[in-house]
């Protein structure tokens, strides 16, 4: 047995909090890449939006990225995650050459705010991602209650 914010099956802490962001919004995959992972809910990244850039052979795509804008406010989920998965999202995410991961504030509401990993993809080339990608993101930003307005941004929508 385990508590669900504080232990994963093995024994091992929940030491890391990540955000997510975009296809890590998805619990299916959550739960692949790190077993240990455990819902913590769902945060604000004030002070960045949403963008797409780069391009994943995975996906056949561009992938999601937060990009700094003052005004920008991105919607996710923080996992509470142990030492070892933070090393497979690191490889999953291709930490440092096509994300790195940083530690950033997000408020979790009720005026609380908690420091996170989030990745990163600086520099890269802005692009769009393919469908199959996008629609995770979508799924992910209607079953959360997700404002879709900088999701629409990112695609390249009006303000």
């Amino acid at each position: 047995m385990y508590d669900k914010l504080t232990r994963a099956r093995s024994g091992d802490p929940l030491t890391h909090l990540y955000f997510a962001y975009g296809s890590n919004l998805d619990g299916a995959q959550m739960r692949r890449r790190c077993p240990s992972a455990r819902l913590v809910g769902a945060a604000i990244l004030d002070g960045y939006r949403l963008g797409f850039a780069g391009r994943s052979a995975s996906w056949g795509g561009a992938v999601a990225t937060v990009v700094r804008d003052r005004e920008g406010r991105v919607p996710g989920l923080v996992w509470a995650v142990s030492g070892e998965d933070l090393e497979r999202l690191d490889r999953c995410e291709g930490h440092p050459f096509a994300y790195r991961r940083k530690r950033l504030l997000v408020d979790t509401g009720e005026a609380r705010r908690r420091r996170v990993h989030v990745y990163v993809k600086d520099d890269a080339e802005r692009a769009l991602p393919t469908e199959a990608y996008l629609g995770v993101i979508w799924r992910a930003y209607r079953q959360h209650g997700f404002d879709e307005h900088g999701l629409s941004l990112a695609l390249g929508g009006e303000r």
